[in-house]
């Protein structure tokens, strides 16, 4: 347990009011073992990818916890963000298969939980203590062993002019559109022009499907394409997405002009806080008659 004097050693402490969304976003990435963890001013970011052709990033925004402090550590940490930045910063390594075991242990009662989320410094593990409130509230305590920060792949659109097309579409609906394609095809080709969007699905068996939806369609919240584009992706990853889709209230989908997908998910939390999800999708490249990562 975390002593009283151990307190006045915590560099980041956070608590969550609402276990149940925390846990679902964090799940709904959780399709790698491991992930990076970046602590700083704006909040808790958790980052995972696989086979270095898509990455998922989880922003927890600060204003999702209800109690949030970060302090400096002292630089032979290197982990400023910025030469000669004193603003408080760390990042580690963290199996996401413990740490979701972890949450899961009050999430499954109709009572609420909470967490709080704690560690020293360096090298030293993730301490979860999940307190369930009822008539007897009952506390749990996690310690998660931290590993050593990792190199992600660095796949943001820094200039919003390298965006050939941008459109935002409720969650709901998004999620029941994919939910409706031929869950055991191999590819899914996205098209996207000034007038329209659609999605083709290809099968084993040379079975395809198809929707399309007009840039007017109530499915859509906003719509907009500067240059026609026509990619193809695993399918394969979309079912990846399709964990946090099915939280979603709000979508966002840009692709630049190399076919980068970048999908942002949107999540209401119950206190109208939002907890954000970004996942990056590289296309299939063309090489003669056979598609390649």
């Amino acid at each position: 347990m975390v002593t009283q004097t151990q307190y006045s050693q915590i560099q980041f402490q956070a608590v969550v009011n609402n276990l149940a969304t925390f846990h679902n976003v964090i799940k709904a990435i959780s399709f790698v073992e491991n992930a990076m963890c970046q602590l700083s001013k704006e909040g808790l970011q958790v980052t995972v990818e696989d086979a270095k052709s898509i990455q998922a990033v989880a922003l927890i925004k600060r204003t999702c916890f209800s109690e949030y402090s970060l302090v400096a550590n002292a630089p032979a940490t290197g982990t400023a963000p910025t030469e000669g930045s004193a603003e408080p910063f760390a990042s580690f390594g963290l199996n996401l298969k413990v740490f979701t075991d972890c949450l899961s242990m009050f999430t499954t009662s109709e009572l609420d939980s909470s967490l709080k989320l704690m560690r020293k410094g360096p090298r030293a593990p993730l301490i979860a203590i999940l307190e369930q409130h009822g008539e007897d509230s009952l506390i749990t305590e996690c310690s998660i062993r931290t590993m050593e920060p990792f190199d992600c792949m660095d796949l943001e659109f820094t200039d919003e002019q390298q965006i050939v097309s941008k459109f935002a579409a409720k969650g709901t609906d998004f999620f029941q559109l994919l939910g409706e394609m031929d869950s055991n095809c191999a590819e899914i080709e996205v098209s996207i022009t000034p007038t329209q969007l659609k999605f083709e699905t290809f099968g084993e068996l040379h079975m395809n499907a198809s929707v399309e939806l007009s840039n007017d369609s109530d499915i859509l919240i906003s719509f907009s394409c500067s240059e026609a584009s026509t990619y193809r992706y695993k399918f394969q990853h979309f079912k990846l997405i399709m964990r946090t889709l099915a939280l979603a209230s709000q979508v966002v989908v840009s692709t630049n002009g190399e076919g980068l997908l970048g999908l942002q998910v949107i999540i209401e939390n119950n206190d109208n806080s939002l907890f954000y999800v970004q996942y990056f999708i590289l296309p299939l490249v063309h090489d003669g008659d056979s598609m390649l990562n």
